[in-house]
C-alpha cells in the first residue's frame, strides 16, 4: 500500500481478529488524528470475514504508510507482538479496533514525549460507552463518584499538562490500585519494548498490567493527562472481563491474574513493600474474586473452599478472610444446593 518510505513518528499496531464491522470507525478515527506523522500497521490475527478487502478499501489513497500483515491466530498480544516487529516509528500506539481515539490524542501524548525525554509512557483517561445504546458508563476513567483514583495521589511534576510521575511507591500503587493506563490510552517509546515482548500465552486479558509492572521496575517513567483520550466501548464482543461473559471464561481471567503474579515473583526483583503488595493481590484474587464472587456465589462450595484456603496461606492474618471460611465451612457441612450455572469447572491447573 501507498505511503512515505520515511521512518514515522509513531507506529500505530491495530490488531484485528474478525472485526470487520468496526473498522470503517476504527479508521476514521485514526484519520482524525490532528498529529499526521504515523504509519499504521494491520496485523490480521486470522480473520475469517473481509478483512483484508476492507482494509484496503478503507485506506486506499492515504498519504500514510499502512502496512497490513496476516497470520495464524496467536490472540491479540501474539498479533502485537507481530506489529512490535514490523514497526519503525520512534514512538508506539496500540490501536484496538472497537474502541475511538479523540483527535488530539496522538497530539498531544507525542509532544509530551518530545519534551521530557525522561518519560517513557504517556498516556490520557478513557470514557467508557455501552456500544448497543451510546450511554455512558464510566464519563472519566481516574475518577470514581468524582474522587481521584490513587495514583492521581502518587508524586509528581507538572510538565505544561502533563503529570509526570516521580513518586518512588508508582510499582506499589500499580500492583495495589492500577495506573488506570493500558495499551489503547497510551503512546509509548519504542525503547520501552527493545529486547521485551508480551507474554500472551494463556493469559492475554491480563498481560498488559503485567507488561506495565516489568516496565516500571525496569525503570521507565510515565506521565499522564488528566484529560479523555479515549471512548472504550463495552460490547458482547470485548474479550476483557469488563463485558457478561461466562462463569468459566471469568475464573480462566482471574487465573492467569494469579499465574501472572506468581511469574512477576519470579522474574522480578521486587522492594519488600512492593512484594507485599503483590501478595496481597494474589491472595484477594483466590479468595474474594475467584473463591467468593465465581465460586461460593454460585453454588461450587467445594471449590469455593479450596480457593478459600489459597488465599488464607497467602494472608493468614486477615480476620475478614476467617470469619468468612470459617461461616463458610459451617454452611457447608449442610447439604449443598446444586451449582446456579451446572458448568463444569476446570480448575485442575490452580
Amino acid at each position: 500500500m501507498p505511503g512515505s518510505l520515511e521512518r514515522p513518528a509513531v507506529s500505530i499496531i491495530l490488531p484485528t481478529f474478525n472485526r470487520a464491522k468496526f473498522l470503517p470507525q476504527a479508521f476514521a478515527s485514526i484519520r482524525s488524528q490532528t498529529f499526521t506523522d504515523w504509519e499504521l500497521v494491520v496485523v490480521d490475527d486470522g480473520s475469517t470475514d473481509n478483512t483484508h478487502q476492507l482494509v484496503e478499501e478503507l485506506t486506499r489513497g492515504w498519504p500514510q504508510r499502512v502496512r497490513y500483515h496476516r497470520q495464524q491466530n496467536q490472540g491479540a498480544y501474539g498479533a502485537r507482538n507481530t506489529g512490535l516487529d514490523l514497526a519503525r516509528g520512534g514512538y508506539i500506539a496500540f490501536f484496538d479496533s472497537d474502541d475511538v481515539w479523540l483527535s488530539h490524542h496522538l497530539a498531544d501524548c507525542t509532544a509530551a514525549l518530545s519534551e521530557n525525554p525522561d518519560v517513557d509512557w504517556v498516556y490520557g483517561a478513557c470514557r467508557i460507552i455501552r456500544h448497543e445504546s451510546g450511554r455512558v458508563l464510566t464519563e472519566n476513567t481516574f475518577y470514581v463518584d468524582g474522587k481521584a483514583k490513587p495514583f492521581m495521589r502518587l508524586r509528581s511534576r507538572r510538565a505544561g499538562r502533563l503529570f509526570i510521575v516521580e513518586d518512588p511507591s508508582v510499582v506499589h500503587c500499580t500492583l495495589r490500585h492500577g495506573m488506570q493506563t493500558g495499551l489503547q490510552n497510551a503512546v509509548i517509546r519504542d525503547r520501552v519494548f527493545a529486547g521485551r515482548r508480551f507474554l500472551y500465552e494463556n493469559r492475554a486479558e491480563t498481560e498488559e498490567g503485567m507488561f506495565l509492572v516489568r516496565t516500571l521496575v525496569a525503570g521507565h517513567r510515565l506521565g499522564y493527562f488528566d484529560k479523555i483520550h479515549v471512548d472504550y466501548f463495552i460490547h458482547g464482543e470485548n474479550s476483557s472481563a469488563a463485558s457478561g461473559t461466562s462463569l468459566q471464561k471469568h475464573l480462566r481471567i482471574q487465573l492467569a491474574f494469579i499465574r501472572g503474579y506468581e511469574q512477576l515473583d519470579e522474574d522480578l526483583r521486587l522492594a519488600p513493600r512492593e512484594r507485599r503488595a503483590l501478595i496481597r493481590q494474589m491472595s484477594q484474587v483466590y479468595f474474594w474474586n475467584v473463591g467468593y464472587s465465581l465460586l461460593w456465589r454460585n453454588g461450587y462450595r467445594q471449590e469455593a473452599l479450596r480457593m478459600f484456603r489459597r488465599g488464607l496461606r497467602l494472608r493468614p492474618w486477615s480476620v475478614s478472610y476467617w470469619k468468612t471460611y470459617l461461616l463458610a465451612v459451617a454452611r457447608s457441612s449442610l447439604r449443598s444446593p446444586p451449582p446456579k450455572s451446572g458448568e463444569p469447572l476446570r480448575l485442575c491447573d490452580v
